[in-house]
């Protein structure tokens, strides 16, 4: 790869393109030391070097105000033949105004040769790009810099430079006389000792957390313990006037536990559940009826071995009632913060989750959209001459660099589309210097193809710089939700306490219409407490996301599925439909299972599928009994009637010989029904047998557990 990296000024900007520009020229530093060399950055700086051949014992230079601190600040003065600092002073002052004369004093000798350089206030250079694309895989890369000459002074053949760097710049206070405030003391004066003042742990930006529910660490643990657990408490109806955000506590607003009681008085609970199951009630309720998304974040107690896996477990247990009273596991995350609290679980709504972590001052890096990003430092080799009140085009980079035509689907930037891809180029930088953030224009074969806005790119790697948007390429996604269980804890009366996952997936299918084969770039973000399932085609990370790439054939179409998962804690009652299709799930994808435990498993499941399919018979023969039924009484209707005509006697037998036949099947179906539920008993007694044998031996998971380690 050839690199041509100069810099030249293109040409000059007249003043009158700037609005106001004379009048807002700012007030330059006078002094009689040449001008050498003026490097302009991107953090509102630029650095000035001088030199001065001095006859005499001092030197002097005239500062505005508004620029000292910032000359002070920086101020550096070498003996450029020794290398070493000369000594600097400058009359005091407090609050200057106008200009400071700055008096650099200088041991007496005959001549001086001084280096002078400091750093003040300077517009940001701006950065522009062209991309001139072949049908290669190359592009010629042009990068320039925009420099406004706003110093006050002309720059006459001047070596001019741009920069960018991470380094922070800020403004503060040196020319003021500062004196300290001192505490006066008495030993006759007796002094009240104040208290510190208070503060909020966290602060929530804009918006409050929407808390939908409190629950004490008390009930929750009592609540998990009780044998009663696994049945549903009693539906109640939702309060519409009820208030939105309960009470802290042990459980929610006394409203709340009173309406519940108040509209059930009929059930019975141990305490300390009872006002954590009526509140479990109506936040049910809730969720039932708004079909709202809430995180349940779990708070650990100082007496917890394990504060993660206790604040997880609480959480699962206020996630396993509301899912036992009908809402839809979807609906609900079950998240283990591992902080210790004097709540057990706050249900807090899903967009508002993030309030629960302490608020933090943005960097300086996160402040700013265009923020370098490593650093780069361009010099033109050749002296420029700007004149104050002017700006330049300076060429940093002409040079030949990898740049790939791509589709780039990002459906979670506030500019990207969920139902289209943008086509984009896919860039490689060609020098070891970061690119700064900048406006890209595209070219191919001497057409405008598009513009682009680039993020910062790190020498030697690659960027997107989205162009267009020609809707060749469609995208329509899908996303589900589901749960798959990986090991098994407990067995007790045909419920299992197991560890399992919540999968969410996302399928996209890419439709292309167009006449050659694209290859898509797909941004997935990166959910907080999830992790990514093994996926099938290479990934990478890109600015807080996931990056797949996809190829979709000329004409034709493709998908992606990306799966994430995150650890829960789920009960299932295989008496149930779910609960067996689960364990019968577990028991194909699972390894290392206990084969006793799955010989046993897999009897019941056996067992399930068997009365499942007399259920079906059995439904099957009694809907063919109610036809035979409602056909034997259409035809003893009709023979009535034919009874008083004399030529239907045909008629008559004929009828009287099909109701016998429908009887005679009516009777076979009655039988064989009489004997399907016989084989439906004995079948639920043996499954009822099954489940009162089924256990789960400890030592045995604790082997599989250390196995699997």
């Amino acid at each position: 790869m050839s690199l041509k990296r100069h810099i030249s000024c293109l040409s000059l900007i007249a003043c009158a393109a700037l609005s106001g520009c004379a009048a807002q020229m700012p007030r330059p530093i006078q002094t009689d030391a040449a001008l050498g060399r003026v490097v302009v950055y991107r953090n509102g700086v630029a650095y000035f070097e001088r030199r001065a051949l001095i006859d005499g014992d001092h030197f002097t230079l005239e500062v505005p105000a508004e620029r000292l601190d910032d000359f002070l600040k920086s101020l550096s003065v070498v003996d450029a033949r020794s290398g070493k600092a000369v000594p600097i002073s400058f009359p005091t002052m407090d609050h200057a105004s106008g200009t400071t004369t700055v008096v650099i004093e200088l041991p007496r000798k005959d001549r001086y040769d001084l280096r002078i350089s400091y750093v003040t206030e300077s517009p940001a250079w701006k950065p522009t790009y062209r991309l001139k694309l072949d049908d290669k895989g190359h592009a010629a890369l042009e990068s320039w810099a925009v420099v406004d000459n706003v110093s006050g002074e002309d720059w006459k053949r001047v070596a001019v430079g741009v920069g960018s760097t991470s380094a922070l710049s800020f403004k503060y206070d040196l020319q003021s006389v500062r004196y300290v405030e001192r505490e006066t003391l008495s030993d006759e004066t007796e002094l009240g000792v104040a208290p510190p003042s208070g503060g909020s742990p966290y602060a929530v930006a804009s918006k409050e957390v929407k808390v939908l529910g409190n629950f004490g660490a008390a009930a929750i643990d009592a609540l998990k313990d009780d044998e009663r657990r696994a049945q549903p408490v009693a539906e109640l109806e939702m309060d519409e006037a009820a208030p939105a955000a309960p009470s802290t506590g042990g459980g929610l607003s006394a409203h709340f536990v009173k309406t519940a009681q108040k509209r059930a008085p009929s059930v019975k609970m141990p305490a300390p559940t009872a006002a954590l199951s009526s509140g479990l009630v109506e936040l049910a309720n809730r969720l039932r009826s708004n079909k709202e998304h809430v995180r349940i974040l779990g708070y650990a107690q100082a007496a917890d071995k394990d504060s993660k896996g206790g604040s997880l477990a609480r959480a699962n247990a206020i996630r396993d009632e509301l899912l036992k009273n009908g809402v839809d596991a979807a609906q609900v995350e079950a998240i283990g913060t591992g902080r210790v609290s004097n709540d057990g679980v706050r249900v807090v709504a899903a967009e508002h989750a993030s309030a629960d972590k302490p608020a933090q001052a943005a960097t300086p890096h996160e402040s700013s959209s265009d923020a370098p990003l490593g650093s780069a430092y361009f010099l033109a080799p050749s002296p420029l001459t700007i004149e104050k009140g002017h700006s330049a085009m300076v060429s940093m980079l002409s040079a030949d660099a990898l740049a790939q035509q791509v589709y780039f689907y990002d459906p979670i930037s506030n500019r990207g589309s969920k139902r289209f891809a943008y086509r984009a180029v896919l860039l490689t930088n060609p020098t070891q210097h970061t690119l700064d953030a900048g406006p890209v224009t595209v070219y191919e074969g001497g057409q405008f193809l598009g513009e682009g806005l680039s993020e910062p790119i790190p020498g030697n790697s690659r960027a997107f710089v989205p162009f267009a948007l020609d809707r060749k390429l469609l995208v329509d996604s899908d996303l589900g939700t589901r749960e798959q269980v990986d090991r098994l804890l407990t067995i007790e009366r045909g419920v299992v306490q197991s560890e399992a996952r919540s999968i969410r997936t996302t399928k996209l299918s890419f439709t292309n219409r167009d006449s050659k084969v694209a290859t898509v770039y797909v941004r997935h973000p990166i959910s907080e407490g999830f992790k990514l399932e093994a996926p099938k085609t290479k990934v990478e990370k890109l600015g807080g996301a996931y990056l797949f790439a996809v190829e979709v054939p000329a004409g034709e179409s493709a998908q992606l599925s990306i799966e994430e998962s995150t650890p829960i804690q789920k009960s299932i009652d295989i008496r149930t439909d779910a609960g067996v299709a689960e364990i019968a799930l577990y028991l194909r994808a699972a390894s290392g299972v206990d084969p006793e435990l799955s010989q046993k498993l897999d009897k019941i499941v056996q067992t399930h599928r068997e009365m499942a399919e007399l259920g079906e018979r059995i439904e099957t023969i009694q809907a063919q009994s109610a036809v035979y039924r409602e056909r034997v009484d259409e035809i003893n209707v009709q023979l009535v009637s034919l009874r008083k005509v004399v030529q239907a006697s045909e008629l008559s037998r004929h009828l009287a010989q099909k109701m016998q036949e429908i009887s005679n099947k009516l009777q076979h179906a009655t039988i064989d029904l009489t004997d399907l539920q016989g084989q439906l008993l004995t079948e639920r007694v043996a499954l009822e047998d099954q489940l009162s044998d089924l256990s789960l031996d400890k030592r045995k998971v604790a082997l599989a557990d250390h196995a699997a380690r």
